[in-house]
């Protein structure tokens, strides 16, 4: 017994040894790596412009309690305590979050191979430049990179393409030129992909419609050309597209109508031709559409009406010509609707009257005919009502004086007859108000001597009348006065010099009797 005791003893205390040893193997190999890590990151920081390397005080392999010991030392150079940094279990760098620290540099010292284990890289606002090394392919386990708002220039380099596990790339305000390279559809698990406001060129490459997951897709503010890809109609996840401020030209493709959870879809300010599809009334989900600035022809779709989360509207600046769609009063949650610089001819439908959250309606410069509906008047939240440069004609409804929110309204430029509705001013926060160029006539309406928001008044050749003495009051905040070609008469008021704002004062073209009071002398 007292033999296998001792054989017993020796075996346990073998393995004990061979345990110890593997165990100090392990930590030795792990210090290795926070070693090459720490070195890695501290060359990185050597390089920056001095002035900004003092931003990263913790990065240093001699803290100030430190002691000059192997065990300290060992110690001090694992860098998971410094700022910005994140490690695994086992003490290997996974994050680097450094944004907004006023970085100075480039990125051609950072090591990439020696951070093998990196899964999320945030270097944005800073003051970064130069190109984005090649290199950076190296961080196979990369899932999150966001380089925006730095100087970066130079091209997105293909190899990009090779970061596979990729859900989040930003590289937004940036110098960046060149080509959206074709390798960035490879990346299967891209959900993020935010490049706007560089200088991008080429075409839009088709391979991104292999980015099933993709909810985001910010491409606006470059100067990328060719047409829309119609694989993006693949792109079934996404939420937000953002192609505005481009050289976009050709169709919009019909394929849209197949992004099912779109919300936000802007293509404005580019060259784009060629019919609105009926197939976006299919994204029932969609709160903004924008499609302004373009050179969009022919009918707007009365399938917009499906769209009922639809917030805000705008097709203003094209060449779309026939009639409103009626179909558009149905959309009972649209915000702002902005049709004004098209062809639109027939009259203002009746249905708009139903547009219950309206803020702004702007139809100016059209070929719009007929009255105004009365409806108009229900519109209780609207702010900004512009019908200016059409046909109109008749009588300005006197239903418009229901307005209670209302504080801009431009009427000029049409063929308006009768007198201006008795009670513009009744919200208190009415500020501009145009109707130059009508046929309207009569005085002004007494309640305009109340309106102390009044900022800008247009109400030039027309056939009004008055006493110029009497009809105006002060008015604190005004700039703008035109009266002139009318049928005034009177003195000219010093109450004009108590409108410590006011710069212009049109008056010609009157009846107007007197001197102008010295007092008018202080609008200077």
């Amino acid at each position: 017994m007292s033999s296998l005791k001792k054989v017993f003893s020796f075996l346990l205390k073998a393995a004990l040894a061979v345990l110890h040893s593997s165990l100090d193997v392990a930590s030795l190999s792990v210090n290795v790596e926070a070693k090459v890590e720490a070195n890695a990151l501290l060359n990185w920081k050597a390089s920056l412009q001095n002035e900004t390397q003092s931003h990263l005080p913790s990065w240093t392999l001699h803290p100030n309690n430190a002691t000059n010991s192997s065990s300290n030392q060992n110690k001090s150079s694992i860098p998971c305590s410094w700022y910005g940094i994140s490690c695994n279990q086992v003490g290997s760098v996974i994050r680097l979050n450094l944004t907004n620290l006023g970085l100075k540099g480039t990125l051609h010292e950072f090591s990439f191979s020696s951070l093998p284990n990196l899964t999320f890289v945030d270097l944005s606002i800073n003051e970064l430049f130069g190109t984005i090394p090649v290199e950076i392919s190296n961080l196979s386990k990369l899932i999150y990179l966001d380089l925006s708002f730095n100087n970066l220039l130079g091209e997105i380099p293909p190899q990009i393409g090779l970061l596979t596990n990729l859900e989040v790339l930003h590289l937004v305000e940036n110098q960046l030129n060149g080509l959206i390279p074709w390798e960035i559809g490879q990346l299967k698990s891209l959900i993020e992909l935010l490049l706007y406001a560089n200088r991008l060129h080429g075409c839009i490459p088709t391979s991104l419609g292999n980015l099933s997951y993709l909810t985001y897709l910010y491409l606006d503010n470059n100067s990328i050309a060719c047409s829309i890809p119609a694989s993006l109609g693949n792109l079934s996840n996404l939420v937000e597209l953002f192609l505005l401020h481009n050289q976009l030209s050709g169709f919009i493709p019909p394929e849209i109508g197949n992004l099912s959870n779109l919300v936000i879809f802007d293509i404005s300010n580019n060259n784009l031709t060629g019919l609105i599809p009926s197939t976006i009334g299919n994204i029932e989900k969609l709160t903004i559409l924008h499609m302004y600035k373009n050179h969009l022809s022919g009918s707007i779709p009365q399938e917009i009406g499906n769209l009922k989360s639809l917030t805000s509207l705008s097709l203003h600046t094209n060449n779309l010509s026939d009639s409103i769609p009626t179909s558009l009063g149905a959309l009972s949650n649209l915000i702002i609707l902005h049709m004004f610089n098209n062809q639109i001819l027939g009259t203002i439908p009746e249905e708009l009257g139903n547009l219950k959250s309206i803020n702004e309606l702007i139809l100016g410069t059209n070929k719009l005919i007929g009255t105004v509906p009365n409806s108009l008047g229900k519109l209780s939240n609207l702010k900004v009502l512009d019908l200016h440069d059409n046909q109109l004609s008749s009588p300005i409804p006197q239903e418009i004086e229901n307005l209670m929110n209302l504080s801009e309204l431009y009427l000029d430029t049409n063929h308006f007859i009768g007198f201006l509705p008795q009670n513009l001013c009744q919200s208190g926060s009415f500020q501009n108000f145009s109707a130059y160029k009508n046929h309207l006539i009569g005085p002004i309406p007494k309640t305009l001597r109340n309106c102390t928001s009044l900022i800008r008044v247009r109400l030039e050749r027309n056939q009004l009348s008055g006493n110029i003495f009497e009809d105006f009051g002060v008015y604190e905040n005004l700039q703008y006065i035109d009266l002139s070609y009318n049928r005034f008469y009177g003195e000219i008021s010093q109450n004009w010099s108590r409108c410590t704002q006011l710069t212009s004062l049109r008056i010609a073209g009157n009846n107007i009797t007197g001197g102008i009071p010295l007092e008018i002398g202080d609008f200077a």
